[in-house]
């Protein structure tokens, strides 16, 4: 198996911002969501050798920046910005600020690992297969006046994702939620594409996982967990376990 690697990609916020308003993308997301626009960048400059699965970090205490896996290491997507790339592209991510990268480690069987994800949690109804939030997918399923939470359908969503891979979790939180607005193109009409507006659900997850085969967990890091993985999320985080 190809090795992955870990890139980290730090941008220019206010570049960005240009290069969205130049695309016809601003203020057409929430500010803090972006997946999009970056997503519209991502392919602008790097094209098929994109990272993805990815995820931006933008918390006002560190340097904004883009964490993706990818089977490209990060000089290769460098000279392809540098060799390519128009300047309003080029310009978001600058030789000053630069790309970096990491040969991620090939796992042990066995090995325990804390992670995190920033998923969409979604899934498709039954009926018209229209894409819906599955903890409102669940609620539509049960008995009237039966309780249920977010934590336990996202987790148990979660678990099912990592055990197609061979991963087993131990523990899944749920730490954070919110509703996010979102663009995505629509299907061509003639010559031409529209933008449809959508709200989804961002989950932030957090748990602890067994590696179970090596091979398959690196696959799964390389290909991340849910859908819209190419706007910002399903990608998995990893740190020890204290």
């Amino acid at each position: 198996m190809s090795p992955l690697y870990m890139l980290e990609l730090q941008i220019d916020v206010a570049a960005l911002h240009k290069f969205l308003h130049i695309q016809g993308y601003a203020g057409r997301e929430d500010e803090t969501e972006l997946g999009y626009g970056i997503h519209a960048w991502l392919k602008a400059a790097f094209s098929e050798i994109a990272p993805k699965p990815w995820r931006l970090l933008m918390d006002g205490k560190r340097p904004t920046r883009i964490l993706g896996y990818s089977a490209y290491h990060a000089q290769a997507l460098q000279q392809r910005l540098h060799e390519f790339g128009e300047p309003s592209v080029a310009m978001v991510c600058p030789e000053s600020l630069g790309i970096a990268g990491r040969q991620m480690p090939n796992w042990q069987t066995g090995r325990k690992l804390g992670f995190q994800v920033l998923a969409c949690p979604v899934g498709r109804k039954a009926v018209n297969g229209v894409e819906k939030d599955l903890f409102l997918i669940t609620a539509d399923a049960v008995e009237r006046g039966t309780r249920i939470s977010r934590e336990v359908v996202y987790g148990e969503w979660m678990k099912k994702k990592f055990a197609q891979y061979g991963v087993a979790i131990e523990k899944v939180d749920l730490t954070a939620f919110r509703l996010v607005k979102q663009i995505r193109q629509t299907q061509y009409l003639g010559d031409k594409r529209r933008q449809k507006h959508i709200t989804r659900p961002q989950a932030l997850l957090e748990g602890h996982l067994t590696v179970g085969d090596p091979q398959r967990f690196t696959e799964l890091l390389a290909h991340g967990l849910g859908r819209h993985r190419a706007f910002g999320y399903g990608m998995v985080l990893l740190r020890p376990i204290q």
